[in-house]
Formats: structure tokens, C-alpha cells, sequence
């Protein structure tokens, strides 16, 4: 069974800066993993993997354990201060 999708609304999208960063992990090269950065701020949601949008809302898959440490990783070493949430 396939993992639930994860629902970003739009009218939380304000928050963040207009361009995404996105990242690939060795398990999954071809499909990126949105993160996204609040705007002003060191803080970083990670989405997942964008799967499309509905009426009022923007889809991901959730990443495994596994990536959840290999993109944190990457975003430490980017901001060692940062703060990281995953949607």
C-alpha cells in the first residue's frame, strides 16, 4: 500500500521564499525532494517528493527514515544552525 500524501496548503506557501531548493538522494536520484525555505529565517520544511496539487493544497510523498538523514545532513551542512521540520 502506498504511503499517504502529505498536504502543503497554499495559503501556508506565503511564508517561504518563492524558490525552492531541491535535493537527490542515492536511493532515489531522478525524483527530487522539495524543501523549502521560510522566508527571513534558518528554518527549513522538507516536503517530500512533489506528487501534484488539488483545489487548495500541493501534494508530496513522505521521504523514509533514511533520507530524512541524508537531506538533513545536507542542510547542516549548508546552515549548521538551521532549524529542519518535515511535513
Amino acid at each position: 500500500m502506498p504511503a499517504e500524501k502529505r498536504l502543503l496548503a497554499r495559503r501556508e506557501l506565503t511564508k517561504y521564499e518563492s524558490i525552492p531548493i531541491y535535493y537527490y538522494t542515492e536511493k532515489d536520484s531522478l525524483n527530487r525532494i522539495t524543501v523549502l525555505k521560510e522566508a527571513g529565517k534558518e528554518s527549513y520544511l522538507v516536503a517530500g517528493r512533489y506528487v501534484g496539487v488539488n483545489d487548495d493544497a500541493r501534494q508530496y510523498n513522505p521521504l523514509s527514515d533514511e533520507e530524512r538523514g541524508e537531506v538533513e545532513k545536507l542542510l547542516k551542512i549548508r546552515s549548521r544552525d538551521a532549524a529542519i521540520s518535515f511535513l
